[in-house]
C-alpha cells in the first residue's frame, strides 16, 4: 500500500510562534524528568545494593525493568497519540511516571521495585515517541531536526543535576528519599502540560488517507526500508547507551575511583551528553544528520575504548566520561530527529513509538548483559571493545535510514 509523503506546509509553521516555542519548551521540561526519573536508578545503586545485598546481576534486572516498560509505553501506548492527540496521551504518560516513582520510593524487595520501575518505563516510552512527533510539528519545517534534538537534551541536562543532588543528598536521605523527590518533581509538570499542551491535533491534506496509527503502514514499499534501518539504529544504539547510562558511576568506580567521585563520573557524562546533544542540533542545520550522527557515534567507540584501557588520574579519568557523554548521547540522540522526519505525520507518534519499542530490546540487553559480565570479573578492557560493536552498527544503520528516506517535511 502506498503511503503519501507531505511535503506541504501543513505538516508545520513556516516560522516560529509563541505557542511552538512553548511547546518545545514544555517538552524540553518533560524530557527532564525523563533524564531523572531514568538516570537517578543508577546514581542510587551501589547504595541500594549494599542495602539489599544483591550483585550486580539483580541490579541489571532492575536497570531493565524500567527499558521493558519503555518498550510497552512505546509500541503500545504511544501509537495512541497518532489517533487521540498528544495531549491526552502525554498527560496520562506523565500520571504512570508519577505513581511509578511514589511506589518506588516506599518498595521493600527487588520484585516490587521491579514492576514499579516497569510502570515508570511505561509513561517515559510514551511521552518519548508523542513529544518527539509534537516537537516536529510545533516546529517551522526548516528547524524540526533541531526542535527535536533541542528536546532530547532535556534527558541529560536533568541527569547532570541528578547526579550532582544524588552525590550530596544520598547520604542524608538515602535512596528511598532520592526516588521521593524526583516523584515530586514530575508531579509538578502536570499544571504546565495541561495549560501548554494544544487541544486539537493538526491534519496534513497529503496524509488525510492515512490511518492513523497502523502499524503496518510502517512496512509500506516506501518506508520498508527506513523502517527496518531505524529499528536496527535505535536497538544497537541503546543497547551500548543504556550500558553507559546504568553502569557509569560503578564503571568509574570499577576504574579506580571512590564513590563520589563514580557518582560524579556519572554526572560529568550526562554533562557531555547535554552538551553534545546541544551541539548536534545546531550543527543539524548545517551538516547532514546521516554523515554527522555516524561521526559522532565513532569517536564514542574510540574515547570507550580508552575509558576502558588506559590508566589515567582522576581527571583525566572524569574528562574521558565527559567526551564519551559528548559523544556516544550526543550522537545518539540524533537518530531521534532522523526518525521523526522519516514518517509522514499521521505516522510519527506510531513510527516513533514503535522505535522506541524495538530499541527497548536493545535497552534491556544492554544493561543486563554489563552486569553479568561484570558479575564474572571480565577485565574492563573486554567490556568496552565488546560494546564498540553494536555502536558501530548503530552509526552504518542511521546513515541508511538517511539513504532511504525521502524529504518528508
Amino acid at each position: 500500500m502506498a503511503i503519501p509523503i507531505s511535503a506541504g506546509s501543513a505538516d508545520g509553521p513556516e516560522s516560529w510562534t509563541r505557542k511552538g516555542l512553548g511547546i518545545v519548551a514544555l517538552c524540553f521540561a518533560i524530557n527532564m524528568a525523563d533524564g531523572m526519573d531514568v538516570t537517578i536508578l543508577s546514581f542510587i545503586a551501589p547504595r541500594l545494593q549494599a542495602e539489599w545485598g544483591i550483585g550486580s546481576d539483580t541490579m541489571g534486572t532492575l536497570f531493565s525493568a524500567g527499558l521493558l516498560g519503555m518498550a510497552i509505553g512505546g509500541m503500545f501506548i504511544a501509537p495512541l497519540a497518532d489517533r487521540v492527540g498528544r495531549r491526552a496521551v502525554i498527560i496520562a504518560a506523565l500520571a504512570l511516571m508519577s505513581a511509578g516513582m511514589v511506589a518506588s520510593a516506599f518498595a521493600g524487595s527487588v520484585p516490587v521495585l521491579f514492576a514499579m520501575r516497569v510502570l515508570v518505563g511505561s509513561g517515559i516510552g510514551t511521552v518519548l515517541a508523542a513529544m518527539a512527533a509534537l516537537a516536529a510539528e510545533s516546529a517551522p519545517p526548516a528547524k524540526r531536526n533541531m526542535a527535536v534534538g533541542v528536546v532530547q537534551a532535556g534527558y541529560p541536562f536533568a541527569a547532570v543535576f541528578t547526579g550532582l543532588i544524588v552525590a550530596r543528598l544520598l547520604p542524608v536521605y538515602g535512596w528511598q528519599g532520592m526516588l521521593l523527590g524526583a516523584a515530586v518533581l514530575t508531579v509538578a509538570l502536570f499544571p504546565a502540560a495541561l495549560l501548554v499542551l494544544p487541544h486539537k491535533q493538526p491534519v496534513a491534506e497529503d496524509d488525510a488517507k492515512v490511518e492513523a496509527g497502523k502499524v503496518a503502514h510502517l512496512f509500506a514499499p516506501e518506508l520498508r526500508p527506513r523502517t527496518i534501518a531505524l529499528w536496527s539504529a535505535v536497538f544497537f544504539g541503546l543497547m551500548v547507551l543504556y550500558f553507559i547510562v546504568s553502569w557509569i558511576p560503578k564503571l568509574s568506580i570499577a576504574a579506580g575511583l571512590s564513590e563520589t567521585n563514580g557518582i560524579y563520573a556519572g554526572a560529568l557524562y550526562n554533562a557531555g551528553a547535554f552538551v553534545g546533544t546541544m551541539s548536534m542540533s545546531f550543527l543539524a542545520l548545517r551538516v547532514p544528520l546521516g554523515r554527522l550522527v555516524p561521526v559522532m557515534l565513532v569517536l564514542a567507540g574510540a574515547a570507550m575504548v580508552t575509558f576502558g584501557s588506559v590508566a589515567m588520574p582522576v581527571w583525566a579519568t572524569l574528562c574521558t566520561a565527559f567526551a564519551i557523554g559528548v559523544l556516544l548521547q550526543g550522537g545518539y540522540n540524533g537518530v531521534w530527529p532522523i526518525a521523526a522526519g522519516a514518517y509522514p505525520e499521521k505516522l510519527r507518534a506510531t513510527g516513533v513509538g514503535w522505535a522506541i519499542g524495538v530499541g527497548r530490546g536493545g535497552a534491556v540487553i544492554g544493561p543486563m548483559l554489563g552486569g553479568y559480565l561484570m558479575a564474572a570479573n571480565a577485565p574492563l578492557p573486554f567490556l568496552f571493545a565488546a560494546y564498540c560493536v553494536p555502536l558501530v552498527i548503530c552509526a552504518g544503520a542511521a546513515f541508511l535510514v538517511e539513504r532511504f528516506k525521502r524529504p518528508v517535511s
